[in-house]
Parts: structure tokens; sequence; C-alpha cells
């Protein structure tokens, strides 16, 4: 089995909560940085999300029954525990039992989830539209801190045609113009001056380097005060 196959594997419950809004934000950080690059998992979300909207339009306005939710569980548990078969079908046991899960606590939450978790939704619909704008295929984030971990900005990237870090910084210790310094694992370089007033200031330009390889951007003054942003991978 292959480092994807792996984390594949790992992900097909994460897929199932996202599809129903029930994700954590570090589950859909996740879920969002892994479909950006596997189209497999990105298919078997987009069936999940179908099924979840389908089944929560109809779900009654009522709360289940007593001992549902430990029936749904236990079953799962069950599911977990059969014997593994070959990785094809074992791949294809535990999607169908995470689509079942889903479609089952879906039901079971009916029209309140539904509303709840709209802006999930929504917030993966305009993700998808973002980087059809230019052919993209990876965004992602990470705060600005300063040497005692407090956060004073943020970094966005965006790998696409072109690809892209912009910087912004909120709480900048001084004033002056701050180097924006970015670093993948065999590439670094100065990629913009983001000139700060009353603490505040935004700067960033287009990159030749793999956004999903960069590591961290450094924010530099002319004094050598250091802010870093750094990237999980």
């Amino acid at each position: 089995m292959t480092d994807h196959d792996a984390a594949c594997g790992e992900l097909s419950d994460a897929l199932a909560e996202f599809a129903t809004g029930a994700a954590g934000g570090a589950d859909r950080a996740r879920v969002l940085r892994h479909t950006a690059g596997c189209g497999e998992c990105r298919e078997t979300l987009a069936a999940l999300s179908a099924a979840a909207d389908e089944v929560l339009l109809i779900a009654p306005e009522r709360q289940p029954p007593a001992g549902f939710e430990t029936a749904v569980l236990d079953r799962i548990a069950a599911l977990d525990a059969a014997p593994a078969p070959a990785r094809p079908h074992r791949r294809l046991v535990r999607v169908l039992a995470a689509a079942a899960a889903a479609l089952l606590v879906g039901a079971a939450a009916a029209l309140g989830v539904w509303l709840a978790t709209a802006p999930d939704r929504e917030l993966a619909d305009s993700y998808r539209d973002t980087l059809d704008v230019a052919d993209g295929r990876y965004f992602t984030a990470a705060p600005v801190l300063d040497a005692g971990g407090a956060q004073v900005g943020h970094v966005f990237a965006y790998q696409g045609d072109p690809s892209w870090v912009f910087a912004v910084l909120d709480g900048a210790p001084e004033d002056g113009a701050w180097q924006v310094v970015a670093a993948t694992e065999d590439w670094t370089g100065t990629i913009a001056t983001c000139d700060a007033a009353d603490g505040s200031c935004g700067a960033g330009a287009t990159i030749d380097a793999d956004v999903y390889q960069l590591r961290e951007v450094e924010l530099i003054a002319p004094n050598g005060t250091v802010l870093t942003a750094t990237f999980d991978r």
C-alpha cells in the first residue's frame, strides 16, 4: 500500500463528516487539502455530499428515538471490527459504511442540521468556485506569529495559474518596510515588501514555486525583527 493509499483510507470517515457538515475545523482543512490533489477522494466526497443533501431535504422534523445514536455507533463499530479483505473491497466497504452512517445520522438530525450546516456547504462550494477561476488546485492560509507566539496577521497561498502568496499584517510591532520571504524545502526568495503603517499592511506576489511544498513565510523588519507563518504539509 502506498502512502497515498494510506492517506485516502485514513480520510474516509472525515469525508462522510465533511459531507454532512459535521466535521470540525481541523478535519475540514485536512479534507480540502487532500481532495485538492486526489481525484478519487474528490469524487467520493461529491457523491457523499449529494446523497446527504437528498436525505436531509426529506427528513422529518423530529428527534430520533431513544437509543438511536447508540445503535448506529454499535453498527459502525461492528463494521470496523469485521475481517479486512483485499484493499479495493476494504476501501469500498469503508466508504459505503461511512456513507450509510452519514445518511442515518443526517436523517435523524433532520432539517435543523441542514439549516445549521448550510454555511459549511456554501463555504465548500465557494472554495471550488475560487479554485476554478484561475485553474486553481490548492488554497491555504497560516497565521503570522511573533516571537512570543501572538498572532499579528495571516499569509494566504494559492496554487494555480499563476500561483501566489499574499501576507497581511494587522498587528505589526513596528511600522516600516517588512520584507516578505517565502521558503520551500529547496527554494527561498524575497517576493514582496509590506509597508506597515499603524501596524497594518498587505503585500504579495506571484511565485514560481510549488505552493504544496511551501514551508514558511517570514516577514522581516528593517531592525531584524522576524514574524513567521508556518504551513502544515
